[in-house]
């Protein structure tokens, strides 16, 4: 594999460490193994030497919960990332947050090293679906956590909201956003519940215990949710992002326009030229083979020019501006009207897909089927 040095490239780093697994997570993360932190953070300082002096316009330390390090040390672990990568002079440099392990002291040293960018995950604003979804936080430490950052000097904050919740109306739904666009955020990622095999949310509502709410009802929930963004100033670039204007997620745009990125630490996932490898999501492993050559003991796929198109025309279909047919030519040498005619064919037909001068994107009957849609690319 040939790394470019000419390329620009995204880093995520991801922090597994949490101080409690929430409900519904099926992410990568381990509670109560933050003694493990120091060790682990040596590693990934061994694992990004191998991308020395490459050029990085997005950082992005996710998890589980990065806030859930001393500030000392996530402060030390932007500090060897900022000496290891030559970071641009407008580098987005993001920090997953948790309401309940941040507050305004320790937001002034994460700015003070450089982070301009939270991504604070409030999920909702009422405490009784806070408590299902296993969250520490309440409804009044989200509000505090968010007036704290702005204080500590942070702008570009963005706030996580779900929908489609057990037990949840439209009415709390609604509620929940207009108290997150009375925070002022300039990005907001909305997303309904997914249930993951196997967790405890999953079970419950696998029993009978617990119902989600009808569909037309989430449905509402999400049309409602974009009529009153949009009038408050927030477009919706993505299914379900929506920003202030020059705000939308630099970091979240590689990912869907296919631009390489790096990924460091336990579970994380790197995509240079057609060459995608994963480091392995367990402690020890990742510890054994930090230190190794990028693809040395990592999981590698080698993405066929067919996987590439069908990833161009799906990641590209989740943003609101849709794939460009002139950038699909440049990238394949094909023309993606022939390559995909059949289901450009079926998808305009039944107003799911819209082809307007060289864009093709989804209609607003489209969103609500995104997932239907996208699967007959691949």
């Amino acid at each position: 594999m040939k790394i470019e040095k000419n390329d620009t490239y995204g880093v995520y780093v991801h922090i597994p460490f949490c101080l409690k697994k929430c409900s519904y997570c099926d992410f990568i993360s381990y509670p109560g193994l933050l003694s493990r932190a120091d060790c682990y953070l040596e590693q990934i300082v061994l694992e990004m030497e191998h991308y020395r002096g490459l050029c990085a316009d997005t950082v992005y330390l996710g998890g589980g919960t990065p806030t859930c390090l001393r500030v000392e040390q996530l402060t030390g672990l932007l500090e060897k990332l900022r000496g290891c990568f030559q970071l641009t002079k407008d580098c987005e440099i993001t920090v997953e947050c948790n309401p309940k392990t941040a507050d305004e002291a320790y937001f002034k040293r994460l700015r003070a090293a450089g982070a301009n960018r939270l991504s604070i995950g409030i999920q909702s604003f009422h405490d009784e679906e806070l408590s299902l979804l296993g969250r520490l936080h309440s409804a009044k430490e989200a509000e505090k956590c968010v007036k704290d950052a702005k204080r500590a000097g942070f702008a570009n904050i963005n706030l996580d909201l779900m929908f489609g919740l057990p037990g949840q109306t439209i009415e709390k739904f609604f509620e929940s956003v207009r108290r997150a666009v009375d925070l002022s955020p300039m990005h907001l990622s909305c997303y309904s519940l997914i249930l993951e095999a196997g967790t405890p949310l999953e079970l419950r509502i696998h029993s009978g215990e617990l119902r989600l709410p009808e569909e037309e009802a989430e449905r509402a929930m999400y049309h409602q949710l974009v009529s009153y963004l949009a009038e408050h100033g927030y477009a919706q670039y993505e299914i379900s992002n929506f920003s202030m204007k020059g705000f939308e997620s630099k970091h979240n745009n590689k990912y869907w326009e296919r631009k390489p990125y790096i990924g460091l630490g336990a579970a994380a996932h790197s995509q240079i030229g057609n060459i995608r490898f994963a480091n392995p999501p367990d402690l020890d492993a990742y510890v054994k083979i930090a230190s190794l050559a990028p693809l040395e003991g990592r999981e590698t796929e080698t993405i066929s020019p067919k996987d590439q198109m069908a990833e161009f025309m799906f990641l590209g279909l989740r943003k609101t501006c849709g794939v460009s047919q002139k950038e699909f030519n440049k990238e394949f040498g094909l023309d993606v009207r022939k390559v995909y005619a059949k289901q450009l064919k079926k998808f305009c037909e039944w107003n799911l897909l819209e082809i307007d001068g060289d864009w093709i994107r989804l209609t607003k009957a489209g969103m609500d089927v995104s997932n239907s849609v996208f699967c007959e690319f691949l």
